[in-house]
Formats: structure tokens, C-alpha cells, sequence
């Protein structure tokens, strides 16, 4: 299976996996999926962190740096996936969310969030 992680899920997997439930983590530790993270959500976290928004410990140099002991892989931001967020409806008004949604959906992946508006959208939402 593939999976495309939400950037809190990234997050939490580096730091607080306890705040994931233990079959989704379980998917992520399984080594026959394919893990990916957006670039849309380590330019997020480089916002974020930059405007002292989030206050974590890691570097956006040192998570990226991490991606391949988590087998992780970088999903780049193609035309299709911006082409495609601007058909999305606006139950997201983020511009970061709703590229991971064009991303997920474009790609055929289902996405590892919490975030209750993903289901919304026509994607596999996975938090159980």
C-alpha cells in the first residue's frame, strides 16, 4: 500500500508517535508500504517554524535529513497535483492541505491524518 503522510503525522511519528493510534502506526512501521511525505509539508514545517508557530527541536534540515531512516520517500509537487487542487472544493481553505490532497489523489494514495475535513475529499482517509 502506499501511503502519503499529513505533516502533524510526520511530525508525530518523530516525536510523539503515542498520539497515533497503534494500527496506524503499525501501517507505517510495516516495511511492504511505501511511505511518502510531500514537499509541501517540509516547506510547512519551514513556515511554520520560521514565524514561531511550531517550536520543535529538529531542524526542517535534520527531519529531511531522518526521512530515509523512517524509509520515508520525498514527494516532489508536480503540475498535475497544483492543476488539480484548484478543482478542490473548499471544505480546506490551507493551500498546504489541500496540495496534499491533490497529491494523494492524483497519486492513488491514501493519506495518514487526523484531520477530519480529509474524508470530505475523495481519498482514502486512514487514522484508525
Amino acid at each position: 500500500m502506499r501511503y502519503l503522510l499529513d505533516t502533524h503525522t510526520l511530525l508525530w511519528l518523530l516525536d510523539s508517535p503515542s498520539h497515533i493510534p497503534l494500527t496506524t502506526l503499525d501501517k507505517l512501521k510495516d516495511p511492504r508500504n511505501a511511505l511518502f511525505i510531500s514537499v509541501a509539508s517540509l516547506w510547512e514545517i519551514a513556515i511554520e517554524r520560521s514565524v514561531g508557530k511550531l517550536v520543535i527541536s529538529r531542524s526542517t534540515q535534520v527531519i529531511i535529513d531522518e526521512l530515509p531512516s523512517l524509509s520515508i520517500q520525498l514527494l516532489p509537487i508536480l503540475p498535475k497535483h497544483i492543476v488539480y487542487s484548484e478543482t478542490l472544493p473548499f471544505h480546506h481553505r490551507d493551500p498546504f492541505d489541500r496540495l496534499i490532497i491533490a497529491q494523494a489523489i492524483t497519486e492513488g494514495y491514501s493519506l495518514i491524518s487526523k484531520d477530519r475535513n480529509l474524508p470530505l475529499y475523495p481519498v482514502k482517509v486512514l487514522w484508525d
